[in-house]
């Protein structure tokens, strides 16, 4: 019979789950007093029932606050997924644990393909965002997760008079679930994304450990990886922006731009070799431009003059070396496909993850994360350029309105205006605006704060 210990232990997770701090540990339990399974359930109170989970790397000092909690998907096997919820507060047979389940058939990709005109784009969101709506209810196959955020907000409000505000969403599968996009009370316009800060993360090695010296340390890569770090901090500078002005979105965003400090090329390759040799303070970097999906869903960002393009291996050739500094950048792809992620499988250069048996996924948000930045914006799937304009510049005026929020939060309160507007009239301004919006996601320290240098008379 296995200990409860060794089944937390063995629990299928990519990292280890910490026992709470609170009361006896069972492990102290069987090394003290050599109790028999039997007498440890006994002993077990409610406060070691519950255990403090750290599936994101959270630091060793630092616990999520009561406020947090973060969600894990994962695909045992092809056309499978499983979930898991987790907070704190929660005792261990209350932590979300799906069976693995058929994946529900509501890629963005795969519903929103082949679509070119503005009408088809509104007839296929109306598909997905209905898919979303349907999957979201009652035995629709992620209900099971839906349910158990509304037992945590009541656990939460009852015992601790706290809101769940933060969920940090680690996608490990390359379904592309728009999961911002869920309804939480069925027919009410009241979305995942819209009502709590999602914040993406993923599985990342630390690049910046150049410590070479035992080979044989490679072998725990997996156990060296990116922290999520839940502090607050702020990306502070000019904007070092790339800005394709022969798209209607990029001229109307270079106007939001020049308010600030912000150094602004239209020459695609420059723009890459001056952001690669910079030595200036850079609060935020933003690329408006054309972006398409490859081969595995790898995003390529092009240029404005025919043959420029760049995808992820030609951007490896680049340091970046100013997203390493202390006070790093903000990301904004405000380009096509820019926050999809693929499997790293690419030239059969990567090794598989040992311990799920798969290629971590890779993409550019990944990219600039390892690289150092302190959050990436991207989206994922298509959005017309009109929309991407308008999407931008309520970013900008959030920021404006309260330079306090954090850029999660400001992507919140985006999908919150687009959500009630939708709700209001479902018509096709509306409705293109609503989808478009929650195509934008956010992968990075969810209290990371934009702070940008504005140009004196603005």
């Amino acid at each position: 019979m296995v200990s409860p210990v060794e089944r937390l232990r063995r629990q299928p997770s990519s990292y280890p789950n910490q026992l709470s701090e609170q009361g006896e540990s069972p492990e102290k339990l069987i090394q003290e007093k050599k109790l028999e399974l039997s007498e440890i359930k006994k002993e077990l109170t409610d406060e070691n029932d519950k255990f403090e989970f750290s599936d994101f790397e959270i630091e060793l000092d630092q616990k999520l606050p009561e406020n947090v909690a973060t969600l894990e998907i994962e695909s045992p096997e092809q056309n499978l997924i499983t979930i898991r919820g987790r907070h704190g507060l929660f005792k261990i047979k209350e932590q979300l644990n799906t069976p693995p389940i058929d994946v529900p058939e509501i890629s963005v990709d795969k519903m929103m393909r082949n679509v070119k005109t503005k009408r088809e784009i509104e007839q296929k969101s109306k598909e997905l965002i209905g898919s979303m709506r349907k999957v979201s209810r009652k035995k629709g196959k992620i209900h099971l997760l839906i349910s158990w955020l509304k037992r945590l907000q009541k656990k939460l409000q009852d015992e601790c008079q706290e809101q769940l505000s933060y969920l940090i969403i680690n996608d490990r599968t390359t379904f592309e679930i728009p999961w911002e996009m869920l309804e939480l009370q069925p027919n009410s316009h009241n979305y995942l994304g819209s009502s709590i800060v999602t914040v993406r993360w993923q599985d990342m090695v630390n690049q910046t450990d150049e410590d070479d010296e035992d080979d044989e340390d490679d072998e725990d890569d997996q156990d060296n990886l990116i922290r999520l770090n839940f502090e607050k901090c702020q990306c502070s500078g000019k904007i070092f922006a790339y800005l394709n002005t022969k798209l209607k979105q990029a001229q109307i965003e270079k106007q939001k731009i020049e308010k600030y400090e912000a150094i602004c090329s239209e020459k695609f390759d420059e723009f890459w070799c001056d952001l690669d040799s910079t030595k200036e303070k850079i609060g935020l970097i933003f690329i408006a431009s054309h972006g398409s999906s490859g081969n595995d869903f790898e995003t390529i960002i092009e240029g404005h003059e025919e043959g420029q393009s760049i995808s992820l291996l030609g951007l490896d050739a680049y340091d970046f070396s100013c997203l390493a500094q202390e006070q790093s950048s903000l990301i904004f792809m405000n380009a096509c496909h820019s926050g999809r992620l693929h499997e790293d499988s690419t030239l059969n250069i990567t090794e598989k993850n040992k311990k799920t048996g798969q290629y971590d996924l890779t993409g550019l948000p990944t990219f600039f994360m390892e690289k150092g930045a302190k959050g990436v914006i991207g989206t994922i799937w298509a959005v017309l350029d009109e929309y991407a304009a308008k999407v931008s510049d309520n970013f900008f005026n959030e920021y404006e309105r309260d330079s306090q929020l954090s850029v999660a939060n400001i992507l919140k309160k985006l999908r919150e205006n687009a959500a009630k507007e939708y709700k209001r009239q479902k018509n096709t301004e509306n409705t293109l605006l609503f989808f478009s919006t929650f195509m934008y996601i956010y992968y990075g320290n969810p209290m990371t704060q934009l702070k940008l240098i504005k140009k004196e008379g603005n």
